[in-house]
């Protein structure tokens, strides 16, 4: 689950609403939140991860009660029944689902104090921190000992972080032996296993095959520079916007958007790396082109890329909410498949938040240059800067900082929290530095978080979108209640109405 959900009181209704610079961070004391069962709806049928745990459905015609994320085919809506918690369900005499545990759900009495630290680590393990690592290294990231996050899994879980990991790694695995000509070793280390010995025996017991088995027929003479991969997503999708996107956002030197594709440096474990994301003709994928020296962070680089491509949307879900305003049925009818975009990282999101604080997307990308040592090409006008580390800017004088003597401040703030543990950053670390405010707030998590339903309240381009379409006399803050739980994909329909 990406960011934290509520369900917040509104005008007399209630909402699910991520832990953001809207909402309080938590509900009423003493009081349980009722439910709005058309949001609900909603979520629930898009099967979205990011809703794990903000309510529970029970099934009248079963008697048990699920997650919204539950694998069994959804109920008939006149069979369903929301609840604010597991406990109300259970003391509504709904049992639980066996599939999906909802006792197991984030935010459930199981995850209660402690979900905090299971979400991070989960998140840890999604970047393969347990590739490169070991459970003391985990746990000590955490600021937990190694016994006791074991303990935390099994019981909010009810399965071990190695189990986990181990499951990631294969079906990792069996994607890079599809799709790349790399050898069974390179995939065996790209794939985070120690011996290619380990991993024959992982792959045959979980497969019921040999690695070579797994691989789709390919020229044995076939040279490869990168490594390329099909990035699948639910159809439609909006690349033009995605791409437009990206092109406007582009930090020179480090990013380039040219021939319908992008390319950028990163640098993930401190090591320099770049990749090329581009559209796969005749499928609903986009290819992938990586190039990495050290192929144990193929796996963390993929994810973050599928975040930010935003390719685990359901568009279908997202439509079928949004097309109820009439102000944006006719946007989304010329943009099928709109997706909310984001950045490499919730650091990077952060840093570009504060830098375009009050000023155009053009002159904070000229500022974002500036701190990247923008124009460093070599002699094929090939990228070669990079982002800006933190302990980079941190180390920067007052003269490199173009921008008021306020936000440098709190760019320096933001950067010296983040020296050598830029991965580390969360959202409510970053809403405690002076100078940033919701609006910055907003962005890092739509950009950094993924978060699918935030909307930057007081945003001048999208109170300017709002303005051009035609409709009855309301208040776009008023109007963006009614978006739930999609305020994201909302807030980058208006965005992208300004380029047509």
């Amino acid at each position: 689950m990406q960011g934290r959900f509520w369900l917040v009181p509104v005008r007399g209704r209630v909402y699910i609403a991520p832990m953001n610079d809207d909402f309080p961070t938590s509900p009423a004391a003493g009081r349980e939140p009722s439910l709005d069962p058309e949001v609900c709806r909603r979520a629930r049928l898009s099967r979205d991860a990011r809703f794990d745990g903000a309510f529970y459905l029970g099934v009248q015609t079963t008697g048990i009660y699920c997650r919204p994320i539950c694998p069994a085919r959804a109920p008939a809506e006149k069979n369903v029944r929301y609840f604010a918690s597991a406990a109300l369900a259970a003391q509504a005499g709904f049992r639980p689902c066996l599939r999906c545990r909802p006792e197991s759900a984030p935010n459930s009495p199981a995850w209660n104090g402690t979900s905090t630290t299971v979400q991070r680590a989960l998140q840890l393990i999604g970047q393969g921190s347990l590739n490169t690592g070991s459970m003391g290294d985990l746990a000590l990231r955490l600021g937990i000992g190694e016994r006791y996050l074991r303990k935390l899994f099994e019981r909010e879980l009810g399965v071990s972080p190695q189990a986990l990991a181990l499951n990631q790694r294969l079906l990792f695995a069996k994607k890079l032996l599809a799709e790349t000509a790399l050898p069974v070793t390179e995939v065996a280390y790209a794939a985070g296993f120690g011996s290619l010995r380990r991993f024959n025996s992982a792959v045959q017991t979980q497969f019921k095959l040999p690695p070579t088995a797994l691989r789709r027929r390919r020229n044995a003479g076939t040279a490869y520079v990168s490594v390329e991969l099909q990035l699948h997503y639910r159809p439609p999708y909006d690349w033009d916007g995605v791409l437009d996107f990206f092109g406007r956002h582009a930090v020179d030197g480090v990013e380039t958007v040219a021939g319908g594709s992008y390319q950028r440096t990163i640098t993930p474990g401190g090591v320099p790396g770049s990749f090329r994301v581009s559209p796969l003709p005749g499928k609903n994928a986009l290819r992938l082109e990586l190039q990495l020296a050290d192929r144990s962070q193929l796996m963390p680089v993929v994810a973050r890329v599928r975040r930010m491509f935003d390719l685990d949307a359901n568009p279908a879900a997202i439509h079928a909410v949004l097309a109820q305003d009439p102000r944006l049925a006719p946007l989304l009818q010329r943009i099928p498949g709109i997706r909310s975009t984001g950045h490499w990282s919730l650091y990077e999101a952060s840093i570009r938040g504060i830098v375009g604080q009050q000023i155009s997307t053009q002159a904070a990308r000229g500022v974002l240059a500036r701190l990247s040592g923008a124009g460093r090409r070599d002699a094929q006008n090939s990228v070669t800067a990079v982002f800006p580390a933190a302990a980079t800017i941190a180390a920067l004088e007052d003269a490199d900082f173009p921008m008021p003597g306020r936000r440098r401040e709190t760019l320096r703030a933001l950067a010296d929290y983040c020296s050598r543990r830029e991965d580390a950053l969360e959202i409510d670390a970053l809403a405690a530095l002076k100078g940033v405010g919701p609006w910055t707030i907003a962005m890092a998590m739509m950009r950094g978080n993924g978060d699918p339903d935030t909307f930057p309240q007081k945003d001048l381009g999208l109170e300017k979108a709002w303005a051009r379409l035609p409709g009855p006399d309301i208040t776009l803050q008023h109007q963006s209640a009614n978006w739930r739980p999609w305020r994201s994909y909302a807030a980058n329909l208006l965005w992208r109405s300004l380029s047509l």
